[in-house]
């Protein structure tokens, strides 16, 4: 869990896409000081920077040193510089998804419900989740340094804080979640993670309640139900029933989820930004994939 002492910065990440092609050996010890003149960080926060880049999916390891999965490669082709939002949508999910190595980040997304909250009410309520699934007590100094630290910096230091709206403070120094103002979350990335979630859970389908549970795409996007229908019926429509759909028949509100690459659907987001309509920009997205698998030897989901 030490490698979770520190949260991370948008640069970090920007750097990482960057940088690692042409350096494999970033994240290896002995690089370290080579580390931390490219990524401009200090000793300790290079362990930090990889494993957040492993958790948001852009980083895995290789025989000798470190390379950007499938994922990485897409970005650092389309938005090298991470301007868009979507892009930071998702990484908001393969943070806060039931696998994400970043447990307190997930727990946060999924488990602990209030809206405003104190430092103390989150500490109780992460101190009994960690007690519920562990024989010791979580002792202090995993809370005060590698739990609330980082995770208040990723908010910080990223748009998912202020701009997004999963961490804000008030006058009397309480936090806060308001994601009401925060930037659209795309149909691309939305049908992204319920690919993803599918393969996860070895399912093809499933009711929109259960996508409202812990663990669900509804529920770490913050969707209400009424407006998740809504993306639902839009994903259906705009990719022709290949990628996901639901259907109301006798009240089920049951989601088909196809066989559908979750990769492709980041391609099909960055050709929808250039103007692509919908199912050529999933069409040449598939084709993307395909060569960037065939490529390179690497899973297609990092794990």
């Amino acid at each position: 869990m030490a490698k979770f002492e520190f949260g991370f910065e948008e640069a970090w990440f920007r750097l990482i896409l960057k940088k690692l092609p042409d350096n494999p050996d970033l994240f290896l010890p002995k690089a370290v000081e080579k580390a931390q003149s490219l990524l401009r960080v200090g000793k300790l926060k290079v362990g930090a920077a990889r494993a957040w880049a492993e958790s948001a999916g852009i980083v895995c390891k290789k025989k000798g040193g470190f390379q950007l999965t499938p994922l990485g490669h897409i970005i650092a082709h389309h938005d090298p510089d991470l301007e868009e939002d979507g892009i930071w949508w998702l990484f908001h999910y393969n943070l806060a998804k039931a696998t994400s190595p970043a447990w307190f980040y997930s727990f946060y997304c999924n488990e602990f419900s209030p809206d405003t909250f104190s430092r103390d009410d989150f500490e109780k309520a992460v101190r009994g989740h960690w007690n519920n699934s562990h024989d010791k007590p979580m002792t202090d100094s995993v809370f005060h340094k590698l739990i609330f630290p980082p995770l208040k910096q990723v908010f910080e230091g990223t748009r998912l804080g202020d701009e997004f709206g999963f961490w804000l403070t008030d006058d009397d120094g309480n936090y806060l979640r308001q994601t009401e103002n925060a930037p659209s979350l795309p149909k691309a990335i939305l049908a992204y993670a319920l690919l993803d979630w599918a393969i996860e859970q070895q399912r093809r389908s499933v009711h929109l309640e259960k996508l409202m549970e812990a663990g669900g795409v509804g529920r770490i996007f913050r969707l209400e139900r009424d407006y998740f229908d809504r993306l639902l019926v839009d994903i259906g429509e705009y990719y022709q029933k290949q990628v996901a759909w639901i259907s109301h028949t006798a009240g089920l509100n049951s989601i088909s989820i196809m066989d559908c690459p979750p990769l492709a659907m980041v391609s099909t987001f960055y050709y929808e930004l250039d103007g692509e309509e919908p199912m050529n920009a999933l069409a040449i997205g598939k084709k993307e994939v395909d060569t960037i698998i065939g490529r390179e030897t690497m899973p297609l989901l990092f794990s």
